[in-house]
């Protein structure tokens, strides 16, 4: 009952105050769900206790698993090859420079901090380095909706949150990967590259497994059935064997974006059921929260700072290397600090595993970035869209022949 509840509450929060609060205050929603959670918490009425929140793990994973369909979902293969290559260069040296920058400070703070070892370090450094790394492409939407245009710089944002994700994923996955823990193998323990591969296969299997029962079907009832089974045969296997469901989801979402001819009716479907699911894994993430002043205010703090660098600064060298300056200017990283579901999603997902370190850190920087980016990302992508020209152009030399525009 309490489930249905709060999967309710989601359902009206996107129908009815998402959009509102988009058109008339350029926030995204996200934050005062957090805040509702913490006043349900064991801190706050005690409705949502550590017990009861426990009995909803299975949710938990299935609504991360949903997540990562939608990531997987954005890799069209014809809007990907119609991008302009140069696109992807600026969104890849973004995202390595603020996963280098956020994840190698973070793992000297808590290394330097005597939190542990410089070993055991390395996993919850690495996944502060992930979450970083993620960006939500709401606030651009938001922004280019407000505007009334989409234009080339638009679609540099929508290529960056979408790599950004892919590259989180993959941090995530590799550490788990590396810092997973026995399983009483009766041969041998897979090693970390096999772990990836099996994680790989069960995406793989679920996306089979689509289209052997419904892959042609019509109806939406019938497709959102089989889209559920598959995300919940995936993502149940992929916790059986200790991996984050992430990434088998975006392979599943992969998959399906590519192969099924109802690519608009099942877009839509998964959008449909994603923001209540974000919504309810937001409530449920502020009761779970419960942060220590103590030891992490300064790895916190240093996060939120050091995120904000890494993306301004990774977005300025990335147009600098390329000679981008002048078309897309000096400031489009700043549309980019938003962070969104993916960011409450990598935190779920790593606490919720055997193998997590000072998980309560982890949490408590993906969940105070997001309440202090979602006040202001949309405005800031605003700003930097709207400074913009209506018309951008790719200088020749950089790309002769791709479009995309």
């Amino acid at each position: 009952m309490l489930l249905i509840l709060l999967v309710v509450l989601g359902y009206l929060a996107a129908r009815f105050a998402v959009d509102w609060l988009a058109r008339h205050a350029l926030v995204v929603a996200g934050a005062e769900y957090l805040i509702l959670g913490l006043l349900m918490g064991p801190r706050g009425t005690g409705l949502l206790t550590p017990e009861r929140l426990r009995d909803l793990a299975p949710f938990f994973t299935l609504a991360i698993g949903w997540m990562g369909v939608s990531v997987g979902f954005r890799f069209w293969l014809p809007l990907l090859t119609r991008t302009p290559g140069v696109l992807y260069r600026l969104a890849f040296i973004q995202s390595l420079f603020t996963a280098a920058l956020v994840g190698g400070a973070s793992w000297l703070i808590i290394w330097r901090s005597d939190m542990l070892g410089p070993l055991e370090a390395a996993l919850p450094a690495t996944l502060l380095g992930a979450i970083a790394v993620a960006s939500s492409l709401q606030g651009a939407r938001i922004a280019a909706r407000s505007l009334g245009h989409r234009n080339l710089a638009v679609r540099l944002l929508e290529v960056a949150s979408g790599l950004d994700a892919l590259i989180a994923i993959t941090m995530l996955s590799v550490a788990l990967a590396i810092f997973h823990q026995p399983v009483g193998a009766p041969v041998r323990e897979p090693t970390p590259t096999e772990w990836v591969v099996i994680a790989l296969a069960v995406g793989v299997v679920g996306g089979w497994l689509f289209h052997l029962f419904l892959g042609e079907e019509r109806s939406l009832d019938r497709l959102f059935i089989a889209v559920a089974g598959a995300v919940v045969l995936t993502t149940g296997a992929a916790n059986y064997v200790g991996m984050s469901a992430l990434l088998p989801g975006v392979l599943l979402g992969f998959i399906l974006v590519n192969t099924t001819r109802q690519r608009a009716k099942v877009g839509t479907l998964l959008e449909k059921v994603d923001r209540p699911l974000y919504f309810v894994m937001l409530i449920c993430a502020g009761a779970l929260w419960s942060p220590s002043a103590q030891d992490v205010f300064v790895p916190v703090l240093a996060f939120l700072v050091l995120r904000g660098v890494g993306k301004v600064g990774g977005a300025w060298l990335a147009s600098t290397a390329n000679g981008l300056q002048p078309v897309f200017g000096p400031r489009w990283g700043l549309a980019l600090l938003g962070q969104g579901g993916l960011a409450i999603a990598l935190a779920l997902d790593y606490s919720l595993s055997n193998a997590a370190l000072r998980s309560s850190l982890v949490f408590t920087a993906a969940l105070c970035s997001v309440l202090v980016t979602d006040l202001f990302s949309a405005r800031l992508a605003r700003d930097v869209v709207s400074s913009l020209p209506e018309e951008i152009e790719l200088p020749v030399h950089v790309s002769p022949v791709e479009g995309g525009h």
